[in-house]
Formats: C-alpha cells, sequence, structure tokens
C-alpha cells in the first residue's frame, strides 16, 4: 500500500494514485466492524440489526414503525420481522398513535431498558479504548476524516444511507 500521503504529494491531482488504498483500507475497516459487532453485540444475544434497534429507542423513547425503518435504512418488511423477535422476546413493545389508529409505535420494555443500556456501556467502552489508542491530539482530525469518508460513501451510493 505505501504511505498515501507521499502519493498524494507526488500526484496531487490524480486521484487514481490512491484508488487501491482506499479500497483495501475500507475493506479493512468493514472486516474490523464485523468483528467488533461480533465481540461486542453477539454476547448479548442480538444480532446487530436488532442491538441499533434497541439502541435507536434508547435514544427516542418510541418511534414509528417507519421512522426506524427510516433510521436503520431497512424495508418496512425486514423492520417488522426484527421488531416481532424483539417483542416476542420482551424487549420491546407495541403501541397504536392515539391520532391515527394506524400508526404503530415501537417502545422499549423495560427488560429492554437494561439490554439497551448493557449494549451502550459496552459499545461505548470499547469506542473509549479505541479513543484511548489514537495519538493525543488527533481525535478530532480522525473524526473529521470519518464523518468525510461517510459523506463521500453517501453521496456515490444516494440509496444507501
Amino acid at each position: 500500500m505505501g504511505n498515501i500521503s507521499e502519493k498524494i504529494e507526488a500526484e496531487p491531482n490524480a486521484i487514481e494514485c490512491c484508488m487501491e488504498d482506499v479500497g483495501t483500507l475500507v475493506q479493512k475497516l468493514v472486516r474490523i466492524m464485523q468483528i467488533f459487532e461480533r465481540d461486542q453485540v453477539k454476547p448479548f444475544g442480538f444480532t446487530t440489526s436488532q442491538c441499533y434497534v434497541l439502541l435507536e429507542l434508547k435514544k427516542s423513547s418510541n418511534l414509528t414503525m417507519n421512522e426506524l425503518s427510516d433510521k436503520m435504512n431497512l424495508n418496512t418488511s425486514t423492520m417488522t420481522r426484527i421488531i416481532n423477535n424483539l417483542v416476542r422476546d420482551g424487549y420491546i413493545e407495541r403501541g397504536r398513535d392515539e391520532n391515527d389508529r394506524r400508526i404503530v409505535i415501537a417502545k422499549l420494555t423495560e427488560e429492554g431498558i437494561k439490554a439497551a443500556g448493557d449494549l451502550d456501556e459496552s459499545i461505548m467502552n470499547y469506542y473509549r479504548k479505541i479513543a484511548n489508542n489514537l495519538p493525543k491530539g488527533q481525535v478530532e482530525d480522525v473524526l473529521k476524516s470519518v464523518e468525510l469518508l461517510i459523506n463521500a460513501f453517501e453521496k456515490a451510493n444516494p440509496n444507501c444511507c
């Protein structure tokens, strides 16, 4: 892969100079995130999607099925399957909107609140470890770079996220 900064300095206008490096690094990041999910989420007995639903509901208290589908970038039928399993296992309960009975609202049960809190704590501890291993004074630079990368992904694939 080589030093990307050196390649860019040598050919500042040639974006092609580092496409292989971008692909390699993104693929490595995806693998690392898959390992993260395995190590941080699976011990709690949840799928990755279930984990993110629980965390979204922890942040928002209650959401409609459409809001959850939008936030998770999943179609309604997939979201319904995820919610059905979480309802079955006692982590989420469904209700109806008082103003429009057609709208289904999902919210955490007491067990769901505890599970979401435990997941959130475990994940935050993991992120703390990552931040502590970044070079001192560069956390903000890393966050800005990740934000730029996310924006580039969103522009390259507007249907993505």
